[in-house]
């Protein structure tokens, strides 16, 4: 183990405390931190201890002995594990001593940055195109059960009706029945788009089935919309292609961000304001940005390396 090993493994426990909480410049800096092997390798054993750590159950602590002059039984106090700092070092106790776990296999961790795809071969043959801006773990005990932590995927399932395909974004949970559906999860919002078979989205506990052409978006206030479209939009974006159906204009310039690796603000409640429409991407942001705008009756202009939008009657010179 190199000199290093243990500062990087500090590393790999600070990422892995502060995703639920971090914002898109931090996921693109993680994103990079973990295009080196070696950090990828460490972040692995971070979120397969932690994973273990939670399956552990711990016996009680025995009495103490209660000496015979003392006038009633005083009890030794055992605080529980509790915040960042008890985490960490329960982490790093179990990376120094993994003779108390039994040994699993860790994550796979596929990650891409904004403006830029990968395409993923899982070892069951099920084929994943990740958008820019993704972070896919698949489980290294079962590649069947994967998590899209952000961003965009398009999966194209082998089929197995005794051993399903499972998907989690965030708590929601898909199911394969047999298909290739489109996934995004941004933030709290979840959007699921079946372009052949079905699969079933369960929302809270739910069941909820999608066909061929059907989608459904979850807000982050957990409110369901259902829609129809045509199946040979979903996953568009592979040929620069992105459909929209009364998305926020704030998920709409996320999803150019994804596909140009910009930095794309939005001032104001334009975010908010819904958008129906399609938009082709050519790959070159001084056209792709103004066209944006134009169709969503925005201003923009250059701020620096990146671009903001603004509602026409709140722009900024």
């Amino acid at each position: 183990m190199s000199r290093d090993a243990p500062n990087i493994i500090d590393q790999a426990i600070a990422w892995h405390l502060r995703q639920a909480d971090m914002a898109a410049t931090e996921w693109e800096a993680f994103v990079a931190w973990l295009e080196v092997p070696v950090h990828a390798e460490a972040y692995d054993r971070v979120t397969l201890l932690d994973r273990q750590i939670a399956e552990v159950r711990f016996p009680d602590p025995a009495p103490l002995p209660v000496a015979a002059n003392d006038d009633a039984p005083r009890h030794r106090r055992w605080w529980p594990l509790a915040g960042g700092g008890a985490i960490a070092a329960a982490l790093v106790l179990g990376l120094t001593m993994p003779s108390v776990f039994a040994p699993a296999a860790a994550d796979h961790v596929y990650a891409t940055r904004d403006g830029e795809r990968r395409d993923v071969r899982l070892a069951d043959g099920t084929q994943v195109a990740l958008n820019g801006g993704s972070l896919l773990r698949v489980s290294g005990d079962d590649p069947r059960r994967v998590a899209l932590d952000s961003g965009e995927a398009l999966f194209h399932v082998v089929h197995d009706a005794a051993h399903p395909f499972e998907l989690r974004a965030g708590n929601q949970v898909v199911r394969d029945l047999g298909t290739t559906f489109n996934v995004v999860h941004s933030g709290a919002r979840i959007a699921v788009a079946v372009a052949e078979g079905s699969v079933l989205f369960q929302p809270d506990g739910a069941q909820l089935r999608l066909g061929a052409g059907q989608a459904v978006t979850m807000a982050a206030d957990h409110r369901l919309v259902r829609s129809t479209l045509p199946t040979a939009v979903i996953g568009g974006w592979r040929t620069g292609d992105l459909s929209f159906d009364g998305t926020p204009v704030g998920e709409v310039a996320a999803s150019l961000r994804r596909a140009l690796g910009i930095d794309l603000r939005i001032i104001g409640d334009l975010s908010k304001r819904p958008f129906t429409g399609m938009i082709h991407v050519t790959g070159a942001a001084d056209r792709d940005v103004p066209h944006l705008a134009d169709l969503i009756g925005a201003t923009w202009r250059r701020n620096g390396e990146g671009w903001v939008l603004a509602q026409r009657d709140a722009a900024t010179p």
